[in-house]
């Protein structure tokens, strides 16, 4: 269980307009779903679960992670991976994309 920084070029963004978004808002945010894509766009704090692996790039925002082992800081373009978290939260992000895998 972990979250750690990778290489900013791990995670690529499929086009905006490829997402289809929730009517409404989600924890305060727009949701978008692209197969196993997530863009979350005007969230202060959204919380997430996984027991698998996913992959986040921080698209707008300065802020960090939390989850039950610890926090980590992020700021726009960084990439991380997040492995068997449970429960996770980012905090602060303005918009970031989350690969299930």
């Amino acid at each position: 269980m972990h979250i750690c920084k990778i290489p900013e070029d791990s995670v690529t963004p499929p086009d905006e307009g490829a997402f289809v978004f929730a009517p409404g808002r989600v924890q305060g945010a727009r949701l978008g779903k692209n197969g196993p894509c997530l863009l979350i766009e005007g969230a202060e704090r959204f919380k997430l679960f996984t027991e698998g692996t996913d992959l986040v790039k921080i698209l707008e925002g300065h802020g960090h992670f939390k989850w039950k082992k610890g926090e980590t800081d992020f700021a726009p373009g960084d990439c991380f991976e997040a492995e068997n978290p449970g429960e996770y939260e980012v905090n602060g992000s303005g918009k970031f994309l989350v690969v299930r895998k």
